[in-house]
């Protein structure tokens, strides 16, 4: 899967913008504020139709714009070119794909995978949970297919349960204990099995950058596995009550990762725990790729902050071994010369014009 074409209007500091990029490596070089990060939200908003920068993504719209618009064309695994766009307002938001409009964003991420490497990535690891939950569930839509319709019933159900823990109806709490731990079951089973497939590909990654290093990866279901989900929740009913909300299941669960059985964010360096996250998330890119027969395209945002040298170079090869397509910015061409082989495209971003140059 790779993006062969795309043309942004008013995304931020790009007025119009159009580039036809490599199915490998691209760079995207200029100096700090030209529009490098809006030329990857271009490519971002056109796989999740939304944005990695902020949460109202009316914010992208270029200031003074009614409106942003993203097309562009993907190539799919089985070789075919499919056309999508997306058109976001002040108040709205369209959806295009196959020359269809979709109301879901579901079916776009599908289409066209994104995963974006970005300074603020070390929230990953070092923030809160649901950062390290919606990793592990984004992995297991792309694997599992039935997971998505799992997941909404499931955060439906528990929806259902907190209004009746919080109104205090014991009867009907036990009714939606079995759907809650149905569901909630299910998803904890999916989770596992994807945590257990990802596992061998990160530490494959991390030894790229970590000689010597014994990482593990561990999920935490988010209830006392010794017992059922149902017999949980039946036993926390009281406490529920008296907190307001349902404090077991997989909307609290975890993962972790361990050096030599020991939480590792609590013995790397802050440079290191971004080359971990790094690990991470090209792991679970190529676990598309190998297992899944799905390529994800993947963006990194200022390949050398807080990379040094030897670090920076260890990636980028590992990058240039690889068959997904990268969008990697950097602030200057003698970061990347190294990697610029005849498969790579450079783009030149200068006040929110964008420009390939040939190598």
């Amino acid at each position: 899967m790779s993006l062969v074409k795309i043309e942004a209007f008013d995304v931020r500091n790009i007025e119009s913008a159009t580039i036809e990029p490599s199915p490998r490596l691209n760079f995207v070089v200029g100096p700090n504020a030209s529009g490098k990060t809006s030329l990857l939200e271009a490519v971002y908003l056109l796989g999740r139709a939304r944005s990695f920068r902020t949460a109202q993504v009316n914010q992208a719209i270029r200031f003074g714009q009614s409106g942003l618009m993203v097309t562009g064309k993907i190539r799919n695994d089985a070789g075919l070119v499919v056309p999508s766009g997306v058109h976001i307002t002040r108040n709205k938001r369209e959806i295009h794909l196959a020359g269809r409009t979709i109301h879901s964003s579901a079916e776009l991420i599908r289409a066209f995978p994104v995963l974006v490497i970005q300074p603020a990535s070390g929230a990953l690891l070092e923030g809160a949970p649901k950062h390290r939950r919606q990793f592990l569930d984004w992995g297991v839509f792309h694997i599992e297919e039935s997971y998505l319709d799992c997941w909404r019933r499931y955060v439906k159900a528990l929806s259902q349960r907190n209004t009746l823990v919080r109104e205090k109806r014991l009867r009907e709490i036990e009714l939606w204990n079995r759907e809650v731990a149905r569901y909630g079951t299910i998803m904890d089973g999916a989770r596992e099995r994807y945590a257990e497939r990802l596992k061998p590909f990160f530490l494959q990654s991390a030894a790229r950058f970590f000689a010597g290093f014994k990482f593990d990866l561990h999920v935490q279901s988010g209830w006392n596995k010794s017992k059922t989900l149902e017999a949980v929740l039946q036993e926390d009913v009281a406490a529920d009550i008296r907190l307001g909300h349902t404090q077991s299941g997989p909307h609290k669960a975890d993962f972790s990762i361990t050096l030599d059985g020991r939480p590792a964010r609590a013995y790397l360096s802050r440079g290191q725990m971004k080359l971990l996250v790094y690990a991470l998330l090209l792991a679970q890119s190529l676990l598309m790729e190998e297992s899944a027969g799905v390529s994800a395209c993947v963006l990194i945002d200022d390949v050398a902050s807080e990379l040094d040298e030897d670090n920076k170079n260890r990636l980028l090869g590992f990058l240039r071994e690889r068959r997904t397509q990268f969008f990697i910015t950097a602030t200057a061409e003698q970061i990347i010369k190294e990697a610029v082989d005849d498969d790579a495209a450079v783009f030149h971003v200068e006040h929110g014009q964008v420009m390939q140059s040939m190598n």
